[in-house]
């Protein structure tokens, strides 16, 4: 560079005004402190230059990380490691820790989470939603009623195909509470439609309180449900909660402490 591009006297408005323009917010907001903290402790250009560009990128990183989460349309926050592993002995905690790393949506296998009501299924599925919009995946939340609703609602619009498309934008689609209403047959058709979209194309994860042998009790048509259990089960990590309602046992400890029951989901479905 020649030496007559460097400015022995800086401009801060003229640089403030570059830094605007090249939407660097980050630096503009920090490069004078920055640079005072780089003169007092006599550090190079480099490294003045490398406080400037983290600074910039770790802003850069957290706002992506909460643009993901707003746009997942998780209902609440849940984390994994909130949940309270010692009710359920038969689930593996690392096996569910390492769901947070995201190694099944690579593969593109779907996770499904089957169990009675009030053993933690919707606080598990979105516990890794949500570690895994942490690590840049993209990551949708829908209820199965909601999820059915959209469809019916973009098949009478003529704009089915195009909604289709907008999911596959998405690395995982969480679906919550498949199994506690039976649909109609077009609702079920188009969930059927949904889930074969997305089948070795992009990550499925569900929670049902049904077992899978009694599917039929919502989708209605036999042989359409073995076709949706058979792309769904394939190259999917399954996870079986057997165990005592959360919510049952809180209100239990209540009212052994006679008390009421207070109302939580922590570990709610």
């Amino acid at each position: 560079m020649s030496a007559a591009l460097l400015h022995p006297q800086p401009h801060p408005a003229l640089i403030g005004s570059y830094l605007k323009w090249l939407k660097l917010p980050a630096i503009a907001a920090a490069y004078q402190e920055v640079a005072r903290d780089a003169e007092q402790a006599q550090v190079g250009y480099l490294s003045y230059l490398e406080a400037l560009l983290e600074r910039e990128f770790t802003q850069r990183q957290s706002r992506s990380q909460q643009q993901r989460l707003i746009r997942a349309h998780f209902p609440y926050a849940k984390r994994l490691e909130e949940f309270d592993f010692s009710a359920l002995p038969s689930l593996q905690k690392a096996a569910v820790l390492n769901l947070a790393h995201g190694d099944f949506v690579k593969q593109r296998q779907n996770l499904l989470i089957v169990g009675a009501s009030g053993l933690g299924k919707t606080h598990l599925l979105i516990g890794v939603g949500q570690a895994l919009c942490q690590r840049g995946y993209k990551v949708l939340f829908r209820t199965a009623a909601a999820l059915a609703t959209e469809l019916e609602l973009a098949q009478r619009e003529l704009r089915l195909p195009r909604l289709l498309a907008w999911f596959r934008r998405f690395d995982l689609v969480l679906v919550d509470e498949l199994g506690y209403l039976p649909f109609s047959q077009t609702a079920a058709e188009l969930l059927f439609q949904f889930f074969a979209d997305r089948y070795e194309r992009a990550s499925v994860g569900l929670t049902s309180n049904l077992d899978f042998a009694h599917w039929t009790e919502v989708f209605g048509h036999e042989q359409m449900t073995a076709a949706l259990l058979d792309r769904l089960v394939h190259r999917s990590v399954i996870l079986s909660l057997v165990g005592e309602s959360y919510r049952f046992r809180q209100s239990l400890a209540a009212l052994t402490h006679g008390g009421a029951p207070e109302r939580s989901v922590t570990a709610s479905d």
